[in-house]
């Protein structure tokens, strides 16, 4: 069975809500995000306005909603989230954990309800008594909240309910928050239980199938105690009551007295389309709503959406253009507004709710500032103003922190932190603060370029000056949110970053005779794609904030300077402190406070030395040097600075020098004669220490003191060094304790301790990963021949855990994680991993104040230490952090074939490397050391992207936007105008419109001008620069944008007037083989390679769906510097998806799916036209082709995307899910012609003996599916086909194999064919495919006509795109090869890009499906949902279990679990339950989960088996535990 791998590469980072409060310390303030299914903490330091992440939890459901309220018996607050799936939770925060608590959990279901089509609402009531929940049409749903300091308060004579205890180890104090149980009915007796998960000692939960199990058992447990939560009688259910509102917009509690019952205004519409405000208030008895008679039912503003609640028990209204202020028996007090829908709001001061801020649709950020005076005892609002602060993203919360900070966070734009000021902004800080937070250049450059978008020669850009901000922008974080579209530009095709910071003299190149270079472009950069994989450029923000969003894994490395420089064998950098003198022909360093910084290249037969002067001014001047004292005329082993910085270190094969730098004299030598040997052959230097291997089998350790070299000690080993090094795991803190030495002949890395060199002690318990070999006193290597041998070794510290690292020359990394302390040296933890295919080497470096390590190779990567690990540690069992082993994480550097890597220390080029790539010496600048790194290309104000390509050919992109008219956005009016008129004078000169005429058009236009237009650009993607822009046709909108290389086909000829024609053709086309369409294997087809095809819509005013649309065709002339439109093909309806299809062109025009070529035309046809547009823009049809139309085949409803495998076509529908067809060429015979589509009129016997095209239907999906993306799925491997099908499926139970042999049959023996996931518009994600063709009636019960599911899984966000491609280099891992491979990219509404991969191995698989599902029932996760809901598959139609897909995210916890609780999570409790027991639950559970299948699934829909039970995976499976760790680790290097 395969099973697809989905994981997060970037998780979603659209903010749904956001709430601020005491959560974590009394003292502090927080902010909470909510992201999807995650809640993030942050901390405002307010002195510097800076947000501190404290961690991340993720839930078992999306969030519809966040609220914080704060118990007066408490000293933090709380937080109540919602999901989308009717649960709720109350979460606290545990001091002494550092972790996220659940207090309460439930649901608030109704059996008979419906639910609202928008969001939930939710309420609190000020005084922390209860919670509204408005779900579902006419019911609001009662959460009561116990506050023990007032027990005799008629809310609580109404309710005296008391919730459940929290789960945990900490009990609760007296008087702390809790809510009630939940219900299905109103009965007050009738409830459901809580989560039935009982806790153990250990933090983990029984699942609910195991609690009988575990009771009945409990006496035979050996002893170990397993703690049932606590049920207590007195939960009582939520009250769901009935209100006459059925179309809710808004629900606030009112501002009362304590002893007043708890009331809450309801804003709706009512049948007439008008708003109004009705006030419930709870009553006696049984808690009935009782409505307000004092409130008169006002007819509000038509748009009116949020309620605020105001002291005195008023509400302020907003709408989009006025403001009301209504309440009980006073006078409406309103004021209008600028005319924008309000998205979000917070007060500032919550003790006189004085003044509040509004954010609307277009950005702006506004104060509303209330006066009240005393009325009748009570404070009454006499007057309210607004003023404009400035300008954010547009809001979807907004949360006030403290010192006027404010958080915006934001579904269309970046979430910002910006500082409110009561003076306007200076234009300098306008312009540096509130542009660098809309979307930089690069945040490390020195100056922001944001991007020019210029709209064409006919338009003009908005000009208005800026009003006065009142807003700074502190912090900007990216978000990805909309993501509409992306594509997959392979690495080396897109380096998105310029620099010429660098210059060289070529004169002291020329007279050095032996290096030549200069500043190169980077496109000619030594950075070839290495494999099918790249960055994401991704479509993505809307409103007032769109751009371009460039995301890559792994570290980039800018190219400032490259010399061509045959023979490096290796390269260091030396920054040399107070330089008096030198002698240098190329610069003139004379000032005593200079620094030197210095590249010592070692060549085959000599050292070269190049350096620059600091301080250097703007620009670095790298030149060659001759220092005196240096040993040039042989090749240097190794370099380095002593710790004064004065005197620097050089080792050649002859000697070990000390060289001072003023006056580059040679302050002391030692060379192996001293000790009676030949030759150095190895050494490491750093700071005062050097180890070096004499004659390859003695090892010399020296000291720096005081100007001299000392030899401390030497010792001869048994076995030849390959590798030594002697950096300190203490950094500069301390000097190094030990040597680490490599072996040639044996794998090993012996440890000899300072300065005795003595072996570490036999204590040392190394053992390898598999059970290899090992010495008692080496570290074991893997012996698999000469490439397995260790080439590099580095001691360093990452995190807080001492390491020992070492390269091999097979590419692979062995990494030991040490314990150092006085009593010697031993190993936690070892493992290994493989980086690449040629030899390492291993280079420490300091990247924004972090220690690295650069692991050099063909494919090169960066280890480092998880920043975040601290955060999702299981501190519930570990304890204290700093006893864990810092987790290491891998980053790909996007440069291919790194040799060496040496750190630059310079003032000038702060974070600088010098490389060595292939024949070059490169200097560069590298990203910050992280997995994902993203870049922010800005467009204009109201022009959203909508769709983009790239060609490699070209190295181009094309973006189609939409641009805004109505909200004053890119457009002045007079330019709107002009660009209108523009457009329609186009039209009507060059484009014979089929749909519209231009009279009507002219009318249209005239009544109903466009609100918008779009618009197609040519981008260059070096710098994102704009190359040519133009307008669409007025209401013609893009749609579909692909890249395509069109095959150039014959035009069919009649047999008869094939003669005829032929001598009037051109004669390359007399002299073809035949006369048909060229054939796919034809090799003297020509190409029209690197064209954009654009699908669009044109929808007239007053019609809701497209009557036509235009497939356009263009290209982008390098020479000429514009782009050509070549030709233009209209069709009927929209173009909703275009795909390259074996040189021809797939496109889905609503119900049909149409196969279109690029063919000759006819002899004597010449073109329609040639216009220019503007200067970069040429209207010019190709004079020998067009495109026509070969053949189409009606689709469902509406097809929406395209996906190819083969000769397979698969098409997405609107609402009929997908559909598979089969592309086929034939020959019309020639007796009987085929009755297929056919372009041309007239006799088919008179094209006898020609090919032809056809689409034929294959099967389909007979469930309704509203897909949103289809992609095709690669079929497996060869070699890993047959690892798919075990010969038993279960083997513990035998179930399925016994009753379900159908099902069994098509999983593993039914030879299934094409593959391909399809997402619908539920936030699921599906996988079927197609059985292989059989006879009816044969038998098998397989019907080849229909698409089975093989899997479903909800994801819990809508994907809008899914690209084949890998955001990593796919390196075989020697244990795993290509059993995991990843195939697509998706990227979601929510902004997420995430990762499928196919599991290519059954066993794998299934150990991966074990583990996920232990870890779904033993681990809690913040709110205590259920897992199976959360992931199950859910629709409008259809509820069932999730199978056939692997959850990434959850599986890839297990390696942040401690040693202890992933032995635990491995055994699936076994060692805390009895074993018989264990496995009755899991055969009964089973059990029912297959014999309930035929009520969840439609009858044959099933061809897989999920098992759905925990159970001991080692012994199942027959694997251990470390076994599953080096799995799940191979895993995480997919993203």
């Amino acid at each position: 069975m395969q099973y697809q791998y989905v994981v997060s590469a970037h998780k979603a980072s659209s903010v749904l809500a956001s709430v601020s409060g005491a959560f974590t310390l009394p003292e502090a303030t927080d902010l909470v995000l909510a992201k999807n299914n995650r809640i993030e903490v942050h901390t405002l330091t307010a002195a510097t306005g800076q947000l501190r992440q404290v961690g991340d939890w993720a839930l078992n459901g999306k969030i519809s909603t966040l609220h914080f309220f704060h118990p007066s018996d408490r000293l933090t607050g709380c937080i109540l989230v919602t999901s989308e799936k009717f649960q709720f939770a109350v979460l606290s925060w545990d001091a002494e954990e550092q972790r996220v608590v659940t207090e309460s959990t439930g649901e608030f279901t109704e059996v008979t309800g419906r639910p609202t089509t928008e969001t939930k609402i939710v309420a609190v009531d000020p005084l922390n008594r209860v919670i509204a929940v408005y779900a579902y049409q006419g019911i609001v749903h009662l959460l009561p909240m116990d506050s023990a300091e007032d027990p005799e308060s008629a809310w609580r004579k109404i309710l005296r309910l008391r919730g459940r205890k929290r789960l945990g180890s900490h009990q609760q104090s007296q008087g702390s928050l809790s809510i009630g149980s939940l219900a299905t009915s109103n009965s007050d007796t009738e409830k459901w239980p809580y989560l039935v998960r009982a806790p153990m000692a250990d933090g983990l939960i029984v699942p609910s199938y195991l609690q009988s199990a575990v009771s009945n058992s409990h006496g035979r447990d050996k002893g170990k105690e397993v703690a049932h939560a606590e049920r207590s009688s007195n939960i009582y259910p939520i009250m769901a009551r009935y209100i006459h509102e059925l179309k809710v917009v808004d629900i606030q509690f009112l501002h009362g007295e304590a002893d007043e019952l708890p009331a809450f205004a309801v804003l709706y519409e009512d049948a007439n389309m008008q708003r109004q405000v009705h006030v419930y208030r709870l009553g006696d008895g049984q808690g009935e709503l009782q409505p307000i008679s004092e409130w008169t039912s006002l007819s509000l503003e038509a748009s009116a959406a949020k309620l605020i609640a105001l002291p005195g028990g008023n509400v302020l209204v907003a709408g989009d253009e006025s403001l009301s202020v209504i309440g009980a028996d006073r006078q409406p007090l309103g004021m209008s507004k600028r005319a924008s829908a309000v998205t979000a709001w917070t007060w500032i001061d919550t003790d006189s709710y004085e003044r509040l801020l509004l954010a609307d649709e277009e950005g702006e950020l506004s104060l509303v500032v209330l006066q009240y005076a005393d009325s009748k005892g009570q404070q009454q609002v006499q007057d309210l103003f607004v003023e404009r602060l400035g300008n954010t993203a547009v809001a979807s919360s907004l949360t006030y922190l403290d010192a006027g900070c404010v958080y915006v966070g934001s579904h269309c734009g970046d979430q910002m932190l910006v500082r409110l000021h009561t003076q306007p902004l200076p234009r300098s800080v306008v312009e540096g603060a509130n542009q660098r937070a809309l979307h930089m250049w690069d945040e490390t450059a020195e100056s922001a370029k944001i991007l020019a978008f210029p709209l064409g020669d006919a338009d003009n850009v908005e000009s208005q000056t800026q009003p006065n901000t009142f807003v700074e922008t502190l912090e900007l974080h990216e978000n990805l949110a909309p993501l509409v579209d992306m594509c997959v530009v392979g690495i080396g095709e897109s380096n998105n970053r310029t620099a010429d910071t660098m210059t060289t003299e070529s004169e002291a190149h020329e007279e050095s005779g032996s290096a030549s270079g200069g500043v190169e472009d980077c496109r000619s950069a030594g950075t070839q794609p290495g494999g099918n994989y790249g960055s994401v450029v991704s479509c993505s923000g809307m409103h007032n904030t769109p751009g371009l969003r460039v995301v890559r894994n792994g570290i980039g490395i800018e190219q400032l300077f490259s010399v061509d420089i045959s023979g490096l064998l290796g390269l260091w950098s030396l920054a040399v402190a107070q330089p008096a003198s030198c002698d240098s022909r190329a610069m003139d360093i004379d000032t005593d406070d200079a620094r030197l910084v210095l590249l010592v290249l070692s060549l085959v037969d000599r050292t070269l030395l190049l350096g620059w002067r600091e301080p250097s001014g703007e620009q670095v001047d790298v030149a060659e040097v001759a220092l005196s004292g240096w040993r040039l005329g042989e090749p240097t082993l190794a370099a380095g600075l002593a710790s004064d910085r004065r005197h620097v270190v050089q080792a050649t094969s002859s000697a070990i020098v000390l060289i001072d730098s003023v006056g580059w004299t040679v302050q002391a030598e030692w060379v192996p004669g001293e000790i009676g040997m030949s030759a150095i052959s190895a050494v490491s230097v750093s700071g005062d220490q050097v180890a070096a291997a004499i004659d390859g089998r003695t090892i010399v350790y020296l000291e720096v003191r005081q100007g001299a070299l000392a030899c401390v000690g030497h010792r001869q080993l048994d076995n030849v060094v390959s590798c030594i090094d002697v950096h300190s795991w203490h950094g500069v803190a301390g000097p190094a304790t030990h040597v680490a030495v490599g072996m040639w002949s044996v794998n090993d890395v012996c440890l000899l301790a300072l300065p005795d060199l003595v072996t570490a002690a036999p204590a040392l318990s190394l053992r390898m990963p598999q059970g290899l070999a090992l010495s008692a006193s080496a570290i074991g290597l893997a012996s698999t021949g000469q490439d397995s041998l260790p080439r590099s070794v580095l001691m360093c510290t990452l995190g807080n855990t001492p390491y020992l690292l070492a390269g091999l020359g097979d590419g692979r990394l062995h990494q030991f994680a040490l314990s150092v302390d006085a009593d010697g040296v031993s190993v936690r933890e070892h493992k290994s991993i493989a980086l690449g295919s040629g030899p390492l080497g291993l280079t420490p470096f300091v990247n924004h104040g972090s220690l690295n390590v650069f692991a050099s190779s063909d494919h090169s990567a960066v280890l480092f230490a998880d920043k975040h690990q601290t955060a999702h540690s299981d501190a519930r069992i570990s304890g204290s952090s700093s006893s864990r082993i810092s987790k290491l994480m891998y980053a790909n550097v996007d440069v291919l074939g790194i040799k060496r890597m040496a750190p630059i220390d310079s003032l000038g080029l702060p974070m600088s490397m010098c490389l060595a790539v292939g024949s070059q010496m490169w200097i560069g600048l590298a990203d910050p050391v992280q997995r994902l790194h993203i870049r922010s290309f800005a467009l204009p104000r109201w022009a959203t992207p909508h769709r983009i390509a790239h060609s490699s050919t070209q190295g181009v992109y094309a973006v189609a936007t939409i641009h805004s008219l109505d909200t004053g956005g890119s457009l002045t009016s007079t330019a709107r105008e002009s660009a209108v008129w523009e457009r329609f004078a186009l039209i009507e000169r060059n484009v014979q419109h089929q749909a519209i005429s231009s009279k009507s058009l002219y009318n249209m236009i005239a009544a109903t001008p466009p609100a918008e237009v779009g618009r197609f650009t040519i981008m260059d993607s070096q710098g994102m620069d704009v190359l040519a822009s133009a307008l669409l046709l007025t209401y013609e909108m893009p749609e579909s944008l692909c890249a395509a290389s069109l095959r150039c086909l014959q035009r069919p000829i009649p047999n008869a007037d094939a003669t005829a024609e032929a001598q009037e053709a051109p004669a390359s086309l007399a002299n073809s083989s035949h006369s048909g369409n060229l054939g796919e294997n034809d090799s003297m087809a020509q190409m029209l390679s690197g064209v954009f095809v654009l699908g669009t819509s044109i929808v007239p005013p007053g019609e809701d769906d497209a009557r036509s649309g235009r497939i356009i065709i263009c290209a982008w002339d390098a020479t000429q510097r514009h782009m050509r439109i070549m030709c233009t093909f209209e069709v009927v309806g929209a173009v909703y998806a275009l795909v390259p299809f074996r040189g021809m062109l797939l496109a889905a025009t609503n119900g049909q799916l149409m196969l279109l070529g690029w063919q000759r035309r006819a002899v004597g046809a010449k073109a329609n036209y040639t216009t220019k547009v503007c200067d970069s823009v040429m209207f010019m049809e190709d004079p020998d082709y067009e495109l026509v139309l070969l053949c189409s085949q009606q689709t469902q409803i509406t097809a929406l995307s395209i996906s190819v495998s083969g000769d397979y076509i698969i098409v997405g529908d609107i609402m009929s899910s997908a559909s598979l067809y089969r592309y086929e060429e034939y020959v019309i015979p020639a007796s009987s012609g085929n009755r297929g589509n056919l372009q041309q009129s007239g006799s088919e016997a008179a094209f006898a003996g020609q090919i032809r095209h056809r689409l034929v239907p294959v099967a389909r999906d007979y469930s309704g599916v509203w897909t949103t993306a289809v992609a095709s799925v690669p079929p497996p491997l060869a070699q890993n086909t047959a690892r798919l099908y075990p010969n038993v499926i279960d083997a513990e139970t035998g179930f399925l194999a016994r009753q379900n042999a159908t099902s069994y049959e098509r999983a593993f023996r039914g030879a299934l064919q094409e593959r391909f996931v399809v997402a619908d518009a539920y936030n699921n994600i599906i996988r079927m495919a197609r059985a292989e063709d059989r006879a009816a009636g044969d038998g098998s019960g397989v019907d080849s006509e229909r698409l089975y599911v093989e899997g479903r899984w909800h994801l819990g966000d809508m994907v809008n795109v899914v690209r084949q491609g890998s955001l990593v280099m796919d390196i075989p891992d020697p244990e795993f090869p290509g059993f995991v491979r990843p195939v697509l990219i998706y990227g979601t509404l929510h902004g997420a890009i995430g990762v499928i991969a196919s599991v290519e191995d059954g066993r794998l698989g299934r150990v991966l499906d074990r583990l996920q599902i232990n870890m779904a029932h033993l681990i809690p996760t913040p709110g205590l949902w259920d897992y199976g809901q959360w992931r199950g598959y859910s629709s409008d139609q259809r509820t069932s279990q999730a199978f056939g897909f692997l959850d990434g995210d959850l599986i890839e916890q297990f390696l942040d679990l401690s040693p202890e609780t992933q032995q635990l999570v491995f055994s699936g409790g076994s060692t805390l339950l009895p074993g018989e027991a264990v496995a009755e639950a899991e055969h009964q559970m089973k059990s029912e989960f297959w014999a309930s299948f035929s009520r969840v699934e439609a009858e044959g829909d099933v061809a897989v088996f999920s098992q759905m039970a925990v159970s001991d995976i080692g012994q199942r499976e027959d694997v251990s535990l470390d076994y599953v760790v080096r799995l799940v680790e191979s895993l995480t290097r997919l993203h």
